[in-house]
């Protein structure tokens, strides 16, 4: 088994041997269209310097692993799993999320839990992008001079970092959000938030180690929230709406 991962990373890692520069980080757009605020402060958010293991370095066994995963998800991208993946890197995190929820989450269909799950959202990418912008790896598809599963938003990407993944940390943030107001859809969610944050391997945005890293962060904004009054009385709102939602049927 790892003679077969250093040869499968040795053949990676000839398709490009040119050295690779990172941009400086370009913050997504938040998706929240009720202009939901953080909960957290600034001061509030969790240091990432303090319980973030630095990324594989090129070359560690660690690495290899990586590299393995990437070459794993390319193979992903012409299945069903593939298309998902390309349609998650598109899709609003709202969106991605409402099956697994059991409702649609929309500003209009419940507003009270939309506000919750947007503003732990906007926290989480907060967290992220004080992260990347600390850690500075350059993704993998830029690393190894391919195009990802979504090239056509290739040159954005690669002005951003690779570690943590910002989407798995949200997606994190948001099924970890919304089982505590969906105890009943625990299963289904976290289902859906380890497809989610795998599905950025097989798009090439990600390593496994990026995506393994996200659920630390996440985790570590969650504990966060969950001692934080503001989020707390939010939580309670969207308890109270969810219950009358389930009234109504």
């Amino acid at each position: 088994m790892k003679t077969n991962m250093i040869s499968l990373t040795a053949a990676a890692l000839m398709l490009c041997t040119m050295e690779v520069s990172a941009q400086q980080t370009v913050a997504d757009k938040p998706h929240n269209t009720l202009k939901t605020p953080p909960f957290l402060s600034v001061n509030e958010q969790p240091n990432h310097a303090k319980y973030l293991a630095q990324p594989p370095a090129t070359d560690s066994m660690a690495f290899m692993t990586d590299a393995y995963y990437y070459q794993w998800g390319k193979q992903q991208r012409t299945t069903a799993r593939g298309e998902q993946a390309a349609a998650d890197e598109e899709q609003r995190t709202s969106k991605a999320f409402s099956d697994a929820a059991g409702f649609v989450i929309s500003p209009d269909e419940c507003p009270e839990i939309f506000k919750l799950v947007e503003g732990a959202w906007v926290d989480a990418l907060t967290a992220n992008l004080r992260s990347k912008n600390y850690f500075k790896r350059v993704r993998p598809f830029v690393y190894f001079c391919e195009p990802s599963l979504v090239s056509r938003t290739d040159s954005f990407a690669r002005k951003s970092f690779s570690y943590p993944s910002g989407h798995a940390s949200r997606g994190w943030v948001y099924a970890l959000t919304l089982a505590l107001v969906v105890p009943d859809s625990t299963e289904a969610l976290i289902r859906r938030g380890q497809e989610y944050a795998l599905n950025r391997v097989i798009c090439g945005r990600h390593y496994k180690s990026d995506v393994d890293a996200s659920l630390i962060e996440a985790n570590a904004v969650m504990c966060r929230l969950l001692s934080n009054e503001a989020f707390l009385a939010q939580l309670s709102r969207a308890r109270k709406e969810y219950a009358e939602m389930r009234g109504k049927k």
